[in-house]
């Protein structure tokens, strides 16, 4: 087995074996790390990749943002269904499978998950979520009901996908259920961008007729007809659970640094509880245990932030900010004197440090695979 195929987490885990066994490999991971920062061309493509990586996890969270958009209280779902928005990635505190979205109609007892795709370059994985995610929902609605304050019966599922990329996850679907693969009925909504942005319901499936086209309630007639979203109704969210950490640094700063701007108070500084109340807000962080995971995303964050040389902890003293009981106070390590400019530093120094903690995996992967290779030599010798 290659190094490849291991995750970031397994690579540093062997790595550190390695090197509590012969310190020398320390200094070969060094050696590897150099030559991949020092050749230009390897060094950008990791740049690109991770700027593709960020520009596209955006891509999917302003999609799911769309799609919560069209169930916000007072919008045309809610007022003529009764069908609400819950909550992001449900069961995400629990470490399960799950989908980015769950909605409920509570007069009938029935959810329905959404699995939000910008593209489906792999409609089968698609599919497969969204069935792992359906089944692990009804191993734990008991759970999930207490949480959501809504008792759960029944559950339905639906992707949702522009509508320039239907065809292939709908041709998908259509193998699935000719060769009684589907675990799961899936529905298909589309958002086309054409003439502002809609949202409706497609039923041209082949395999499927009559009822067995549209949703079991009245999100069908609604979702068949259109349904046009608008962003004015009420603030979105900031971000989602599994939004990308650079993302999540991106939105959760700037709201702190817009907060100091209106307080005439200096943009260099910031406390721990501030951030914190940021990534635990239901406001921001749309998920019912948002203080759980709000207190997940602060620890990756700061440890995060602070291996990247993008913040430091100072002294009380130091801040210029009030005193607070058992407080912590950080400033940022980026130069800027206004919300836009250090926001943008911010960034193009995580990037930077990403590139070096990127590259530092690749060469803890190299002396994995050089050790492997040494030790099955010595076994054959």
């Amino acid at each position: 087995m290659s190094a490849d195929d291991l995750s970031e987490e397994e690579v540093i885990s062997q790595f550190q074996n390695i090197v509590d066994i012969n310190t020398a490999y320390l200094e070969r991971k060094n050696q590897y790390k150099s030559e991949i920062l020092s050749d230009e061309d390897q060094s950008e493509l990791i740049r690109a990749r991770l700027e593709e990586g960020i520009d596209r996890d955006k891509k999917h969270d302003n999609l799911l943002k769309q799609t919560i958009s069209a169930f916000l209280p007072g919008g045309p779902i809610e007022s003529k269904t009764g069908w609400t928005f819950l909550g992001a990635e449900p069961l995400s505190e629990k470490n399960l499978a799950n989908a980015d979205a769950l909605f409920g109609n509570p007069e009938r007892n029935l959810a329905l998950l959404i699995e939000c795709k910008t593209s489906d370059n792999r409609p089968t994985n698609s599919l497969e979520q969204v069935y792992d995610a359906a089944e692990q929902l009804m191993e734990n609605k008991g759970y999930l009901s207490n949480k959501i304050g809504m008792e759960i019966d029944d559950i339905e599922c639906a992707i949702c996908i522009p509508s320039v990329a239907d065809r292939r996850i709908i041709n998908e679907i259509e193998t699935h259920e000719r060769e009684g693969r589907d675990r799961e009925r899936i529905y298909v909504w589309r958002i086309h961008y054409y003439d502002g942005e809609t949202l409706d319901l497609y039923t041209d499936i082949d395999t499927r007729t009559g009822s067995e086209l549209t949703h079991n309630s009245e999100l069908a007639s609604v979702l068949k007809a259109g349904v046009e979203l608008t962003y004015g109704r009420q603030v979105m969210p900031a971000f989602f659970p599994s939004s990308h950490p650079e993302v999540i640094m991106e939105e959760a700063m700037g709201l702190i640094l817009e907060k100091r701007l209106i307080e005439d108070n200096s943009l260099r500084y910031f406390t721990g509880s501030e951030l914190q109340r940021v990534l635990s807000s239901q406001k921001n962080l749309p998920h019912y245990d948002a203080d759980d995971i709000g207190k997940r995303l602060y620890d990756d964050l700061v440890d995060r932030c602070e291996r990247f040389n993008l913040i430091e902890e100072i002294p009380q003293s130091e801040s210029k900010l009030e005193k607070g009981e058992d407080e912590t106070y950080y400033k940022y390590c980026v130069r800027g004197k206004s919300v836009e400019t250090i926001l943008n530093n911010l960034r193009d120094r995580y990037i930077e440090n990403a590139v070096k903690h990127r590259a530092d995996i690749m060469a803890k992967r190299s002396v994995i695979d050089e050790f492997d290779k040494e030790q099955s030599s010595l076994d054959q010798f």
